[in-house]
């Protein structure tokens, strides 16, 4: 017969799977992730499922985060095309703009990268390869 401690652990996995399913940021999603999956498998321990456990442990929650992580990490930039001879000269002039950018983007979590270009031939070329 299992203890009352049993069900409460219990009790936290759907509370921590709904945490992980209403977060808006994904870096705290990524850590709800991790201790859902560390809680799943304390449970699995807990059943005598220890090999199950194990794999829960090394595989669903480690290497699924550190996967996560990399992919999060690198798909929430925004790219912005500037001249190289332009950005120099009016740097004051755009800056509060991209302040601007750069404070409205941080609520979605992204981060703002200026991509130089030498020329505008070269700015055009790189927006024609993009496919929406």
């Amino acid at each position: 017969m299992m203890s009352n401690y049993a069900y409460a652990i219990m009790l936290l996995l759907p509370l921590s799977a709904a945490m992980v399913i209403f977060q808006s940021n994904p870096y705290q999603a990524l850590v709800m992730r991790g201790i859902l999956g560390a809680i799943a498998a304390l449970i699995y321990a807990m059943l005598g499922g220890a090999d199950v456990a194990l794999t829960e442990a090394l595989v669903g929650t480690m290497l699924a985060i550190t996967l996560y992580v990399v992919a999060v990490r690198s798909s929430l930039v925004m790219r912005l095309g500037v001249l190289e001879g332009e950005g120099a000269k009016n740097n004051l002039q755009w800056q509060p703009m991209l302040d601007y950018l750069r404070a409205m983007l941080k609520r979605y979590q992204l981060r703002l990268e200026l991509v130089p270009y030498a020329d505008k031939q070269a700015l055009h070329q790189a927006l024609s390869l993009i496919h929406i």
